[in-house]
């Protein structure tokens, strides 16, 4: 069903600081709604989903975000959660919203051709398996499950509303426990710390920036084209990768060896046990490269591999200066205003080693940016963390509850104590003098942090720059502001 309950109001164009207001937009929607986006760079369009408890709003935008046509219909019963993902056949546009264990979904479909919407349910028919992850490629809607105690995934696949299911073996394929023992991806994929909860990676896209909230992750899974590289930092020597192609479902595995330490051991507790490693690693995957960390109490080396695992670059952080940094040593303690500068490379070291260790890399400009540091969890609001996801503290919220990457990666620092020095190279990882400029994402962190009078907020990439968008109670429209790197 089809509402004209859009009106369009003038464009507004002006440079203030570093973000520039590209349209202000009146829609009759309700001001907390929540907002799902999907961003057709092919089109040159981006379609806006509005959601509250009675009604979806799919509104469509042309490049310069004037308002194509919309559609409008009735929201999903309260069984259902979120929207989870999306696909797109033409001009039909699938939404996928889940209830709260995954297994009951509903599928809507806005029909931009035959200018209505309609709903079906769909059955998830799990068996024994746990849901790991939930993913859109290439505008094909993937549910990941892994089946108990086996190395097998299972892909339920959503294209045009209708379900198919793949199924990937990896039982075969080696994996490590945390002492270097032989086990099942289950093991691995089930277990959980005071940071991460059991079944789930974290996806790191470049849609924005990853934070090191985001990247402090063990589990983290890439798109590459039309595959999918999930990588596991759960053993501190090696950093344990497998790809799965999604045009056929093959699937190939490759470990990388962490940086060796000579300080290297094992901590033996008083019955002769050993409880663990004396440092922590992990690592962060960009292009054709692969970037491992690993830190003790007094050193930090980082190594440069590319796919075939033969080290490129090393660069070592001890208690000297920091030869490759382009930024002074930073802490947070929860948000942008909190900055304040620390003054010794073993201060960051020590931070480092006593937070999660983490490493955020990102492409502009012809240059590579680089951030290290590390970040704590959630301090602020643990306890109502803790609420809802049965203890785990530290966890992300937006890994279970919302599908949206940018807004959740905006908001993951809230609440946390972060450490971090900025680094700049080139696409070879040769270190380039200078100071780093803010990113696009540095800017939008800030503006968000005093722009506190939007509401129903939506972060997404588009045409090459970052967007911020949400309804301003002051002007009473839905404003679009525009970050470039």
């Amino acid at each position: 069903m089809r509402k004209s309950f859009l009106t369009l109001i003038c464009l507004i164009g002006f440079h203030s600081f570093s973000q520039e207001m590209i349209k202000n937009t009146s829609l009759s929607i309700n001001k907390k709604s929540d907002v799902f986006q999907i961003v057709e760079e092919n089109k040159k369009q981006v379609s806006l989903f509005f959601s509250d408890k009675n009604k979806v709003h799919s509104v469509r935008f042309d490049e310069n975000f004037s308002v194509i046509d919309s559609i409008a219909s009735e929201s999903p019963s309260k069984d259902y959660d979120d929207i989870v993902g999306y696909s797109i056949s033409g001009n039909q546009y699938y939404v996928y919203w889940s209830n709260s264990n995954g297994k009951e979904m509903l599928s809507q479909c806005f029909d931009y051709d035959a200018k209505k919407a309609n709903s079906k349910p769909v059955n998830i028919p799990l068996a024994k398996e746990k849901i790991i992850k939930q993913i859109t490629v290439n505008n094909i809607f993937y549910m990941i499950t892994i089946v108990k105690s086996t190395g097998i995934l299972n892909f339920y696949i959503l294209k045009d509303g209708n379900l198919t299911k793949k199924t990937v073996d990896l039982t075969a394929k080696r994996f490590l426990d945390r002492e270097d023992k032989i086990t099942t991806l289950w093991e691995i994929v089930s277990s959980s710390t005071n940071y991460e909860m059991p079944y789930s990676f974290q996806t790191i896209s470049n849609e924005s920036p990853a934070s090191l909230a985001f990247s402090a992750n063990k589990r983290k899974i890439y798109v590459l084209g039309n595959k999918l590289l999930f990588t596991l930092d759960n053993n501190r020597r090696f950093t344990q990768t497998f790809t799965i192609d999604l045009d056929d479902f093959s699937a190939s595995t490759k470990m990388f060896t962490q940086p060796n330490f000579p300080e290297d051991q094992r901590i033996i507790d008083e019955n002769g046990q050993s409880t663990g490693y004396s440092y922590d690693s992990n690592s962060f995957f960009l292009q054709d490269k692969i970037v491992q960390t690993k830190i003790n109490s007094s050193f930090m080396k980082l190594s440069v591999k590319d796919m075939e695992g033969l080290e490129k670059k090393q660069f070592l952080i001890n208690s000297q200066e920091i030869t490759f940094k382009n930024s002074d040593i930073y802490q947070e303690n929860g948000n942008v205003k909190s900055k304040r500068v620390l003054d010794k490379s073993s201060q960051l070291i020590r931070k480092i080693n006593d937070l999660n260790p983490s490493l955020s890399i990102f492409s502009a400009n012809d240059n590579l940016y680089m951030v290290i540091g590390g970040v704590s969890l959630v301090e602020n609001n643990a306890a109502m963390y803790g609420a809802l996801l049965g203890g785990f503290t530290g966890a992300l919220i937006g890994s279970a509850i919302s599908s949206n990457y940018s807004m959740n990666n905006l908001n993951s620092y809230k609440g946390r104590k972060v450490v971090y020095i900025n680094c700049l190279f080139d696409n070879n990882f040769n270190h380039l003098e200078g100071d780093v400029k803010k990113t696009a994402f540095d800017k939008l962190r800030e503006f968000s942090e005093t722009k506190e009078n939007l509401s129903s907020p939506v972060v997404f990439k588009f045409n090459s720059a970052l967007f911020y968008a949400g309804f301003d109670k002051e002007t009473k429209t839905y404003s679009f502001y525009k970050f470039n790197d």
